[in-house]
């Protein structure tokens, strides 16, 4: 493990050395991170819905190959 040092931005943009967060601050710091994963979960496409949506919405616009004749 490296001995870098890193930082949490807290909500009044305050940032704080990691290894000097009490107990209960990183506590309440992972319990942020796993519920703003879980929205993110709930919330966001997945790549593959992305690229099902993505030929779905290809395949309802009107083709046209007008251009090559031009």
């Amino acid at each position: 493990m490296n001995n870098e040092k890193l930082y949490w931005t807290m909500k009044n943009g305050e940032k704080i050395d990691i290894d000097q967060m009490t107990e209960s601050h990183l506590r309440n710091t992972l319990k942020l991170i796993i519920r703003r994963i879980q929205q993110m979960e709930t919330t966001c496409p997945t790549n593959v819905d992305m690229a099902i949506d993505m030929v779905e919405q290809e395949n309802q616009e009107p083709y046209c190959d007008d251009w090559m004749w031009k």
